[in-house]
């Protein structure tokens, strides 16, 4: 037997314009869990089909030959041949998150080899029949080199001697599933009949542009786990994503949304409130799953965030307030944290089709 199945009992407080720059809403501050980064961590509901496909209730173990390490997007994949209990060759595709996800948590592109022998565990997809599962750990040479089983990485150790940001510039990482998680909880919405009926009617299979590689809006797309960089300049500020490969440009030498065209990003204008950046964002076109999973958007939205470095210098607070009243009976509020990560570099990985279709029969 060479596997196993276990079961595992701008401007004011609803983002309306106005003639005065108004603070927006209290720094929101989070606390986060100081787990050391060797302690590595993936689920694929984050990534561009939602984590319900997989049975979190059961695991497979599997011990076996890597037969193919895909590090490419919207997931990176590992398959790993075993044997049936009839002695037959088997194959198991094992998901774990984006390459800018998994590149915050150790993982590189050459981790792992063709012809390494491992152990994985896994949660296995809900359709019979299928070897497929999101990763939980990986064993390679009795050293456990991935356990996916956590629910957030925060900042290690007291790390007094850790590079500190001096401004908004430079790399972030965006951490916590946790409160990702939380953002697409739809029970923390308040959503009007229509969007109500959009999310019944909503099949993330064959409905989510990812489908297709289309990018996340904002604020979803600021908060998915991964990659930012950041560049401030006098008359545009730059927030680039990596996963999705977006290039948010802010205007600050603009005051107002006029003659913008309308688009899936939007258009942006910010300003400063101390050290804090305030960004005001309108202007959005159509998009299915523009304000959350399985909630769209539309021109309507509008968006305001606010981007502090926390006293520590080590992490930054995100905050938003998003408002669209043809979807949302009141303005949705959150935040995430990012840690300063300098030592990423920003390295962006175009989705690749095939993989990202990959699951559209199952």
């Amino acid at each position: 037997m060479s596997y196993e199945v276990r079961v595992v009992g701008r401007k004011s407080s609803e983002a309306t314009m106005s003639g005065k720059k108004e603070e927006l809403m209290p720094n929101m501050l989070k606390t986060f869990s100081l787990i050391p980064l060797f302690l590595l961590l993936t689920h694929s509901a984050l990534a561009h089909h939602s984590r319900s496909i997989f049975d979190q209730q059961r695991t497979v173990t599997i011990e076996g030959t890597v037969t193919r390490y895909e590090w490419g997007n919207p997931h990176v994949h590992v398959f790993v041949e075993t044997e049936s209990d009839s002695r037959e060759a088997v194959v198991w595709a094992f998901e774990s998150g984006t390459t800018t996800m998994m590149r915050g948590l150790g993982w590189t592109k050459d981790m792992l080899a063709v012809g390494d022998r491992v152990i994985v565990e896994g949660h296995p997809v809900r359709f019979a029949g299928r070897t497929t599962a999101e990763v939980v750990t990986i064993q390679k040479g009795g050293i456990t080199l991935v356990n996916s089983d956590l629910e957030a990485v925060g900042i290690e150790g007291d790390g007094q001697d850790a590079p500190r940001a001096e401004s908004l510039n430079g790399t972030w990482y965006v951490y916590s599933l946790t409160e990702a998680r939380r953002f697409n909880n739809l029970d923390n919405w308040s959503l009007t009949t229509k969007a109500r009926d959009a999310v019944a009617a909503y099949d993330d299979l064959s409905m989510n542009p990812q489908n297709e590689c289309g990018a996340r809006t904002s604020p979803w797309l600021m908060a998915f786990p991964g990659v930012q960089k950041i560049e401030v300049g006098d008359e545009v500020v730059s927030i680039r994503t990596e996963y999705d490969t977006v290039d948010r440009l802010v205007h600050m030498d603009q005051d107002s949304h006029d003659g913008a065209d309308y688009s899936y990003q939007g258009h942006s204008i910010g300003w400063w409130e101390g050290e804090v950046l305030v960004v005001d964002t309108a202007k959005f076109s159509d998009h299915r799953i523009g304000n959350a999973r399985g909630v769209p958007s539309g021109p309507q939205k509008h968006l305001v965030e606010r981007f502090q470095v926390n006293p520590d210098g080590r992490s930054l607070t995100y905050s938003f307030v998003l408002a669209d009243p043809e979807y949302l009976s009141a303005p949705y509020t959150d935040a995430v944290q990012s840690e300063y990560r300098p030592e990423l570099g920003f390295d962006p990985i175009e989705c690749d089709l095939d993989f990202a279709r990959r699951f559209i029969d199952q």
